[in-house]
């Protein structure tokens, strides 16, 4: 991922310092211009979505490893997820854009423009680069609801209490952070009882945010697959050219070896040697 957005800043750096280096007048150049700095915006938006799942990533670990549950975490997880989900959806609306400005370039200047090329690169290489980033967000929830599953069902057997997974997965749908009270029994199982409520509250709310991002996850997928139908058909396009092309070819090669067999061009060139060699 890092590595996908690191290329584009690369790309972009040397197209916009090449811009720079004439006079960027022109309203061809102005075009490429426009169309590499809202590149380069959309692209410092997909880092700061990373950004934000590094910090949850910290934030995780720190709360599967704290020795008592402080609600500052919760409340930063939950404060992040929204940040993620805001920032996709802001990538999303200007992706859109950006396929719009794409089209338009297309329809006054032609596919072959270095504008219109330009953005229909920048356009699929920051549509992959969403797709991969949001794909890194489900996953760090991914592992983290597992990571509180486990640490639910170690902490229930520290104090005599096994569960089966049916049991466990009824506890865990259950809307009440207290269920788990009537598992753990004496004073020296409130620690565990603590940690239990903790990771079950995390449960809940990290299902709430990957529900709220559900509709984000579907409009990046349609990107995505809007993305390959427009590679398709330009692929389809470019085996239609080169297939006119070749018959184009063949005809005129055809017509040749038939104007060489013309008698008349052979009478004609009996009669007048000289203009033979001409």
């Amino acid at each position: 991922m890092r590595d996908l957005l690191r290329d584009l800043q690369e790309v972009q750096a040397v197209d916009l310092d090449s811009l720079s280096e004439h006079d960027a007048t022109s309203p061809h150049d102005q075009e490429l211009r426009e169309v590499l700095q809202e590149a380069e915006q959309i692209q410092q938006d997909i880092q700061q979505i990373q950004n934000h799942i590094s910090q949850l990533q910290i934030v995780n670990y720190q709360t599967l490893n704290q020795t008592s549950h402080q609600e500052v975490d919760k409340q930063d997880s939950n404060t992040i997820g929204a940040d993620i989900r805001h920032g996709g959806e802001r990538v999303v609306q200007r992706l859109h854009s950006l396929k719009k400005v794409r089209d338009v370039l297309e329809s006054q200047h032609g596919r072959g423009h270095p504008a219109t090329r330009v953005a229909l690169i920048q356009y699929q290489s920051l549509s992959q680069a969403l797709q991969e980033v949001m794909a890194s967000y489900s996953d760090t929830e991914r592992r983290h609801q597992e990571a509180c599953r486990h640490l639910i069902q170690r902490q229930l057997e520290v104090v005599g209490k096994v569960a089966s997974e049916e049991e466990l997965e009824e506890m865990l749908e259950s809307p009440d952070w207290k269920v788990f009270s009537d598992q753990v029994e004496g004073k020296t199982a409130r620690t565990a009882l603590v940690q239990i409520e903790s990771r079950h509250k995390d449960l809940l709310d990290l299902e709430k945010r990957m529900e709220q991002i559900q509709e984000l996850s579907m409009d990046v997928a349609m990107l995505v697959q809007e993305q390959g139908a427009m590679v398709e058909n330009i692929q389809k396009n470019v085996l239609t050219a080169e297939a006119t092309v070749q018959e184009g070819a063949e005809q005129l090669e055809r017509a040749t070896a038939s104007d060489r067999k013309n008698p008349c061009r052979q009478l004609f060139c009996c009669c007048f040697p000289c203009l033979k060699n001409l």
